[in-house]
């Protein structure tokens, strides 16, 4: 091989291995569909709960006195840690008229390592087929 074409050969071999470590150094965005195995609820484990009985669309009528109509599930970060979300979600709200609070794992909490990486913030967010939890990661 000649000098000029292995030259040109590790010129390229240098851009190309800078410009995936570039890529790399940006935040990595993983997302996870809020369920019974990844959530708290009310500070215990999600997978106690009868997750059918959660009204995700807020079309439950409580019977009581008076009949009220659920809400929809609302975000709120107010009682957890920085740069973290949670959600308010109607739980078996016919019967009793409750809405429960649903949090991540503790694993999924800003600042905490997951699966090597160290989570920059966690977001609730609602998506066409439910809701899920984000978390931007970095290295």
């Amino acid at each position: 091989m000649s000098a000029t074409a292995l030259s040109a050969r590790l010129v390229i071999t240098i851009t190309l291995s800078i410009s995936v470590r570039e890529r790399n150094k940006e935040n990595m965005i993983k997302e996870y569909k809020v369920e019974s195995k990844n959530s708290t609820v009310c500070g215990y484990p999600g997978r106690q709960f009868h997750w059918e009985k959660f009204g995700w669309k807020g079309e439950a009528v409580y019977q009581g006195k008076e009949h009220y109509k659920s809400p929809k599930p609302r975000v709120d970060n107010l009682l957890i840690a920085e740069n973290c979300q949670y959600l308010h979600v109607p739980y078996n709200f016919e019967e009793h008229g409750t809405i429960y609070r649903v949090r991540p794992n503790l694993s999924m909490r800003a600042g905490r390592k997951y699966r090597g990486r160290k989570i920059i913030r966690q977001t609730a967010v609602e998506k066409e087929d439910g809701w899920y939890w984000v978390l931007e990661l970095k290295d």
